[in-house]
């Protein structure tokens, strides 16, 4: 009879022979295909700059928005195990908005890096998409609303997942509108951002039948020679009635003390008490609360933001288009991003590309420090195909014609 020790001795052997044969089976097998997304951003971009009213005073803080990607990334690795495809981020800081170029260029051309989500100004695509062009890359834009990026450069190595001015805006005249508040009195500061977000919303203010009844420049400070600038009674007693005041003010520090001292009690949008973004720390639906806490815990307490909602669907996206192609290849998942399909961005509304600018069509929330008070578009504003076309430029509005 054999020993039960000579058993045992078999029994072992061929487990550690089944194991060795498995082994090398899997080391025969080709690694999983992996898709690496660069998020690319400048070290101390003023853009991220808190907002202080004295040195001791910050007003706001604005953060680098790469936790927002991170976040995306962490949710993708669930599928990745079924998908058999690997993701990866990764953070490419720069010095300067001129080391952008060759930073990708290098991440293209040394790590094949075919995703970039951006964080750096409308002025910093010129160089990038002249460096990408008739290459296989697709740039996100996650930071930057100005409306020319969209209507000039009008480029199709990039897509918008920060809404523009233009939808913005639009998005709280609609509201506006809907409330009856035709009539507004329009407050512009001194800085060129708030040109721009004023002239965005005077074609809104056209586009949807609003009024502006009269338009005063203001410049901050105490210098009483100014105070007709200066001074919020002054420059909200009109002769003219109005329904709501609208302030156009990137520095923040003049609309920061406008509510509670105008001369008529009227509401104040635009930079302060009522903002249009394209995300908001309090949404309550469509999944928002579980992606904020997501968000909350990756960023040690933060609440998450516009900036940080459009790199975590910037991301999303890519992942979503592998998912949805069974494939990590570029060619593929650049065809489904751009092709009109939708993508639970947590808004309702399915969020998808505008063929014509390749900006990201989504809903625009209307919010107080506190609230969400409003999702724009707004119930009655209809659309011949999307009511989100409803905000923004659509195709027959703008310059930009990539419609493929």
């Amino acid at each position: 009879m054999i020993s039960r020790r000579r058993v045992l001795g078999r029994y072992w052997l061929a487990i550690i022979l089944v194991a060795s044969c498995a082994h090398a089976l899997r080391a025969q097998e080709p690694p999983q295909p992996r898709v690496t997304i660069g998020f690319i951003d400048i070290e101390d971009d003023p853009r991220h700059e808190p907002i202080r009213a004295y040195e001791r005073m910050i007003l706001k803080t604005r953060e680098h928005p790469f936790v927002g990607a991170k976040v995306a990334i962490d949710e993708a690795q669930a599928l990745s195990r079924a998908l058999k495809i690997d993701f990866a981020l990764e953070r490419l800081t720069v010095k300067s908005e001129a080391a952008l170029v060759p930073a990708v260029t290098q991440a293209r051309e040394s790590r094949g890096i075919q995703f970039f989500v951006v964080d750096a100004s409308a002025e910093a695509f010129r160089p990038l998409v002249e460096a990408v062009r008739e290459h296989d890359v697709l740039l996100f834009n996650a930071t930057a609303p100005d409306d020319w990026l969209r209507r000039e450069l009008c480029s199709r190595e990039i897509v918008h997942t920060l809404p523009s001015l233009a939808m913005t805006m639009d998005g709280l005249v609609q509201h506006l509108v809907s409330r009856k508040w035709r009539d507004i009195l329009v407050l512009q500061g001194p800085a060129a951002a708030d040109a721009a977000m004023t002239k965005a919303f005077d074609a809104s203010v056209k586009k949807f039948g609003a009024r502006i009844v009269a338009k005063r420049d203001f410049k901050p400070g105490t210098d009483p020679r100014e105070r007709e600038k200066n001074n919020p009674l002054l420059l909200t007693a009109l002769n003219r009635d109005y329904d709501v005041i609208f302030i156009a003010d990137d520095a923040f520090d003049f609309a920061r003390q406008l509510p509670y001292q105008t001369q008529r009690a009227r509401p104040v949008v635009g930079a302060i008490d009522l903002e249009p973004v394209a995300w908001h720390w309090t949404w309550e639906r469509h999944g928002a609360p579980q992606l904020n806490s997501r968000f909350q815990r990756a960023s040690n307490g933060r609440r998450m933001d516009s900036q940080d909602w459009a790199s975590w669907i910037a991301v999303k996206m890519v992942v979503q288009a592998a998912l949805r192609t069974g494939s990590a290849d570029f060619a593929k998942q650049r065809e489904f991003i751009l092709g009109g399909n939708g993508f639970d961005g947590y808004k309702g509304l399915a969020v998808s590309v505008r063929p014509w600018d390749q900006q990201l069509r989504q809903a625009v929330f209307l919010a107080t420090p506190n609230a969400v008070i409003a999702s724009a578009p707004i119930d009655g504003f209809l659309h011949r195909t999307n009511t989100l076309d409803t905000l923004g430029d659509d195709e027959q509005e703008t310059p930009c014609k990539l419609k493929r």
